[in-house]
């Protein structure tokens, strides 16, 4: 009986060894495709850091020059602020005269 029991418990135990190889196996493999996704988004990123280096020196320079653009503008809307202030009564005047 014991020699059974022993031979049954080595049974159960390579069945169990084979079962968790295999399903390591799976995930090995998912790891791999997952590995060479990453690998495909890596070299992705190298070649577009590569090709926008260039744009650096340009991005400065595009930045000062709308920080120049947003002050024109915010004085040419106080300019127009006071243009629609100053014609407000004669549009008023304008809109009571029509029948």
């Amino acid at each position: 009986m014991t020699v059974l029991l022993v031979v049954l418990s080595v049974l159960a135990l390579w069945a169990f060894l084979t079962v968790l190889v295999i399903g390591l196996l799976l995930i090995l493999k998912v790891l791999e495709s997952v590995r060479q996704r990453l690998e495909k988004i890596a070299f992705g990123v190298r070649a577009i850091e590569q090709e926008t280096k260039a744009l650096a020196p340009g991005t400065q320079a595009l930045g000062a020059g709308l920080g120049g653009v947003a002050a024109s503008s915010e004085r040419a809307a106080v300019a127009l602020d006071q243009v629609a202030d100053s014609l407000g009564p004669a549009v008023g005047a304008l809109s009571r005269r029509r029948p």
